[in-house]
């Protein structure tokens, strides 16, 4: 066995000798070697396991510690030395442990942990224990080293391990003591002077390649862009050319119609060429500007060229609707005769539907109010007054007739089927209502019993902020409201918007999984009151356009917007999904209110003189020249360092 203790002469700066330790003299080393003898002699005749089994040691104030006799004096001297050395540079203290076999506790991270404890290694210090018959190692590490636990992994994987697979017991210690040493080494930057210069060198180089590059591709840019700017000026003044033949055509059209179907027939049709003719003279304003003497940078005569296209698009596609409305007048001029005798017909079955709607609106009216009524209270007065209309149109297209004046009655008789579509939309959703009413209702019972669900889980979180606590507020405040049974469309306007509120305020408080759960099981419901409020909104605009305004109609046009929104959502992001969900609700509750708004006050009679027969102010001038013959124009985001076999 063999104890080395490293110690720093008198006024060096090497590894302080431990408290404990002892001089050794030279008497002392020669019985220490005679002593040793004689226990190797008595170890030849002692049984053999007892030679392998080591409990931890103690130390005696070395810092190396060989009590497997697997160096000899050189080798103990270099392990020496790169202890030394290693405290020298780093003020780290490294001890060095070889033992047969790691026992009581046999486990190696125990071991050495244990060694560490029984000599009271507790600051700057990293015990490397090594079982040479078992082929085993440990390395423990204090919680304060200069050392860091990942530079002691690093040299443990590429300095100690590769020299204990060899059993170069010594070579392992003393690599294992430089690789910690070199850990604490400026790292030597030549290499990265040099590749410096090499990346210096290659910027000049690719510098000078892209300036190169970049003038070839800005000549050739350049004269793309002038053959583009030339492509496009020569489509624009193509569009002028065109439009401008269209208009002199559709003039013509205009006097075709007015003498084939009466000058207010042909009036929308006038009014549209007149628009598209203003529109155009400032497309013509604008290539005068093109080919002025006045020089215009590229981007202004690509502005000016691709305004002048847009124009003469947008004129082309008025006119075109124009021409294909009264395309089909003319196409039915042939079969005017039958189509006068189906509409007296259909005519005589209308009253009938009047009368059923008429008593289902007062079954309504006995269970309804509010918003909800609202809807359909209008529905069968002014069904009454297009039926009435109809008749006379069925009327003028008879008399048309009988008189030769074929394009009249096409004009009648068209108008007369449009007054009776609209007939049946407004009797259709008297006797639908109260089904949907019904199911406004289920449906407001189902959102009450969402916000009370959404208030209760509010009350189970620990911290949710002010939002949370102010939508709560809001919830049940619309909870305790004395809401109408009777009135279940305006239920259920304010409950989504409460709804609405608490969900987003609890979104900011619930996990991402959580918020996707609910807003998945939330989702399917909320598209069906959308499409549901959609379809209820479109029916009632549609029923009285003619008095409807832009507000109404915007507000449609988002909520379809934001349905669409919504399924397109369904699949990848069901919370935003459901967010455009209910916003489309919200925008088609506010289209009817607006809708409503422009539809109040309408006289319940009144039908003054005109053309034929009596007109019913906007309703049925809607109906029939804005529907029949106006066409189709005008984020919504220390310890051990472990061991164990190496093999070998």
């Amino acid at each position: 066995m063999r104890t080395v203790e490293v110690r720093a002469d008198s006024g060096s700066t090497g590894v302080p000798a431990r408290d404990d330790a002892a001089p050794r003299p030279l008497l002392a080393r020669l019985l220490a070697g005679a002593a040793a003898a004689t226990v190797a002699a008595l170890l030849v005749v002692a049984p053999v396991p007892a030679a392998h089994a080591t409990e931890p040691v103690d130390l005696r104030g070395a810092y190396v510690l060989d009590d497997a006799d697997a160096l000899t004096d050189a080798q103990q001297a270099d392990v020496e030395q790169a202890v030394q050395d290693l405290y020298q540079e780093t003020q780290t203290q490294l001890f060095v442990v070889f033992v047969p076999s790691f026992t009581d506790p046999s486990d190696h991270t125990a071991w050495g942990a244990a060694t560490m404890q029984q000599n009271q290694i507790e600051t700057d210090s990293i015990l490397l224990s090594v079982a040479v018959d078992e082929r085993n190692y440990d390395v423990q590490q204090t919680n304060e080293t200069a050392i860091t636990s990942s530079d002691v992994e690093r040299a443990v994987d590429g300095d100690l391990l590769p020299r204990l697979k060899q059993g170069d017991w010594a070579a392992a210690a003393t690599a294992f003591a430089g690789g910690l040493q070199q850990s604490q080494q400026p790292a030597d930057l030549t290499w990265l002077w040099v590749l410096l210069g090499v990346a210096v060198l290659a910027a000049v180089v690719a510098v000078l390649v892209i300036r190169a590059r970049n003038r070839r591709r800005t000549v050739a840019a350049r004269r793309e862009q002038e053959q583009s700017l030339a492509e496009l000026q020569r489509r624009a003044g193509g569009a002028l050319v065109t439009i401008d033949d269209e208009l002199r055509t559709a003039e013509q059209e205009v006097g075709f119609a007015a003498a084939q179907f009466g000058e207010d027939a042909a009036a929308p049709f006038a009014e549209t060429v007149s628009i598209a003719k203003r529109e155009v003279r400032k497309a013509f304003a604008l290539q005068q500007q093109l080919d002025d003497e006045v020089p215009d940078t590229p981007q202004e005569r690509a502005e000016w060229a691709n305004q002048i296209i847009a124009i003469c698009e947008q004129a082309h596609a008025a006119i075109e609707s124009q021409t294909e409305s009264f395309d089909q007048l003319r196409s039915l001029e042939a079969g005017v005769d039958t189509a006068a005798a189906e509409l007296t017909a259909a005519l005589g079955t209308a009253p009938a539907a009047v009368a059923a709607a008429r008593a289902a609106l007062e079954r309504v009216r006995t269970a309804y109010t509010g918003r909800t009524l609202a809807t359909v209270a209008d529905n069968v007065d002014q069904a009454e007054q297009v039926l009435a209309y109809a008749d006379e149109r069925a009327g003028a297209a008879r008399t048309a007739l009988a008189a030769g004046d074929r394009g009249e009655a096409v004009v009648a008789v068209r108008d007369g089927q449009h007054a009776l579509a609209q007939v049946q939309q407004l009797t259709g959703a008297v006797t639908a209502a109260e089904r949907t009413f019904a199911d406004a209702a289920e449906r407001a019972e189902a959102m009450r019993a969402d916000i009370e669900g959404d208030v209760a889980a509010a009350a189970t979180l620990r911290t949710g902020g002010p939002d949370l606590a102010a939508a709560v507020a809001r919830s049940e405040r619309v909870l305790r409201a004395d809401v109408d049974p009777r009135d279940p469309v305006g239920a259920v306007d304010a409950l989504t918007k409460a709804n609405t509120d608490i969900d987003a305020a609890l979104a900011t408080a619930r996990t991402a999984e959580e918020q996707h759960r609910r807003a998945t099981q939330a989702l399917d419901a909320a598209l069906r009151d959308a499409r549901s409020r959609i379809g209820q909104a479109r029916e009632f605009i549609t029923v009285h356009r003619g008095a409807v305004g832009p507000a109404a109609r915007t507000r449609l046009s988002e909520a379809e917007r934001a349905f669409d929104d919504a399924l397109d959502l369904a699949t990848t992001d069901p919370q935003r999904a459901l967010q455009a969900a209910r916003a489309a609700e919200q925008y088609a509750a506010a289209a009817i209110d607006e809708a409503n708004d422009d539809t109040t006050g309408w006289p319940g009679g009144g039908m003054g003189g005109g053309r034929g027969g009596p007109q019913l102010g906007g309703l049925v001038t809607g109906l029939v020249l804005g529907g029949l013959l106006g066409g189709r124009g005008g984020s919504y985001g220390g310890g051990s360092f472990g061991g164990g076999g190496f093999g070998g």
